[in-house]
Parts: structure tokens; C-alpha cells; sequence
């Protein structure tokens, strides 16, 4: 059965083992056209920022699109761009698992400074005298499969931040547990929030708030979802300047995947 888009946006509730309510802002995403490429030799698959998963509202650009095929190898991707979406095909010829990746793609840069333990971003208002500038820097992806899983796209990239998949998303079940590494250059970060969005139910009397878990002493965490769906999971991690003069760098990772039963 394809695990498709339209399976996808049946999402809603969610079950964590460690759940808190966030507020919402403009978040990165990757969007297959099908989650199961078993039938297809290509995959459309659209990138955005939105506040309501998954519905576009401002244009992902990168110079850095790719798909990581089955056999590991990266193969830049073409965007289109439109105004509320990138458009990029990743051609799925070969049996195995795709990883279909932003790369890492730069933003604006903003004043920011620490603020008891915590970086605090001034906008439209005066920024303390030892703030910093602080770039952003953003990667979405999203792991689609043809045939039988495979487990070569799934190695770390090994610089910056990302997810490390130790249950393989094209096997995430729902009511069961689905685990992942947080990982900054290649090493696991422990105590990292990570939140998780399901796609916005339209007809849904209320909408489902995201969920936040945070990552052991090893980097792991997992998610577990109680409705088959969509779902989106995101981190921010932020690094101080390493030199005078350099901007402090704020990373947010973004992966999609889908959870049938």
C-alpha cells in the first residue's frame, strides 16, 4: 500500500512520553508527493515554511537540494521555485530508500544574546549591549522508500544538525515507539527539545498542539503517535561565536515522516 500524502493527512493526536504544549512559528518541512515510491520512478517533493502543517506559506530556497540514494551517493536536485513552495523531483529508479535533504541553507541574521542560560533574539525592540548576531541556519528532509527499506541514506551527514534515524522512517508504526539520535557534527547532544507537529485536521473541532520530548544522555528520544498520519519533528540548537567578529550560528533541523498502522 503506498504510504501516501493522502493517508498522511489524517493526522492529529499525538502520544509522548514527555508532552508540553509549544507555540507555533514559521517551521521548515519537506513534503513527498508518496511516502512508498514502489510505483513510481519519481517523486515530487515540496518544501516550505509554514505555521499550519502542511500547508505552504513562504518558499524554502537552498542552493544545497539533494537526494541521498540507496547506494549513499548525493545527487544535487534542481529547485522551482514558486512563491509558497520549492519544487524539486528526486527520480527513484533503483529498490531501496531516498533521503531527499534542504542541505544546510543559510538565513537572516538577528540580534541575539543570553539571557539567564537562554538565547534571547531582540526584535523591534533594543538589543542589551553584549548581544551578537546570530545566522540562521536550516535543513529539512524527509526519507521516501521503493521496494524494500535500505539503510545507506540513513548515515549521518556528520556536520551541523540532524536526526539520526535508529528506527528506519519508512518502518514507523503508529501506537509504537519511533527513535532517533540528535546529533551536532556527528556527535549526540543530550537534554535537546525536540517537538513534534501532526498535519492540521481542517475539519477537526480543534487543532492538535505540538509536543515536545527531550533527547537522553546518549542524544536518543522517541516519538510515538496514537493516529496513523503525517507528522513533522524539529530542534533548534544554537552555538555561540567561535572567533571575534564571526556571528553566532542558530541550527534548526526539520524531518517528515509518515505513520500507518
Amino acid at each position: 500500500m503506498i504510504r501516501s500524502l493522502r493517508a498522511g493527512l489524517l493526522g492529529g493526536a499525538l502520544m509522548l512520553a514527555l508532552a508540553v504544549p509549544t507555540a507555533r512559528a514559521h517551521s521548515p518541512y519537506l513534503l513527498p508527493s508518496v511516502f512508498d515510491a514502489s510505483d513510481r520512478k519519481i517523486v515530487t517533493v515540496t518544501g516550505s515554511f509554514t505555521e499550519s502543517f502542511f500547508t505552504p506559506e513562504v518558499v524554502m530556497k537552498s542552493d544545497a537540494y539533494a537526494v541521498i540514494g540507496p547506494d549513499g551517493v548525493r545527487v544535487p536536485l534542481a529547485p522551482t521555485y514558486l512563491r509558497e513552495v520549492a519544487l524539486v523531483e528526486a527520480v527513484t529508479e533503483k529498490p531501496g530508500t531516498y533521503r531527499i535533504t534542504t542541505g544546510q541553507r543559510g538565513g537572516r541574521t538577528a540580534k541575539a544574546a543570553l539571557v539567564n542560560g537562554e538565547w534571547k533574539f531582540f526584535e523591534g525592540e533594543k538589543a542589551p549591549a553584549d548581544a551578537i548576531d546570530m545566522q540562521s541556519l536550516t535543513m529539512a528532509e524527509v526519507y521516501v522508500t521503493r521496494g524494500a527499506p535500505s539503510d545507506a541514506a540513513l548515515a549521518p551527514i556528520g556536520k551541523g544538525l540532524e536526526f539520526h534515524a535508529v528506527t528506519h522512517p519508512s518502518k514507523i508504526v503508529t501506537g509504537q515507539d519511533a527513535v532517533f539520535e540528535v546529533l551536532f557534527d556527528g556527535k549526540p547532544l543530550a537534554g535537546q527539545a525536540i517537538t513534534l507537529q501532526g498535519a492540521d485536521d481542517r475539519y477537526a473541532d480543534t487543532k492538535a498542539a505540538a509536543r515536545t520530548v527531550t533527547s537522553d544522555a546518549k542524544g536518543r528520544f522517541a516519538v510515538k503517535v496514537d493516529k496513523s498520519g503525517v507528522y513533522q519533528i524539529q530542534t533548534r540548537y544554537r552555538v555561540a561565536p567561535t572567533a571575534a567578529g564571526q556571528p553566532g550560528r542558530s541550527f534548526t533541523y526539520a524531518l517528515t515522516f509518515e505513520s500507518l498502522r
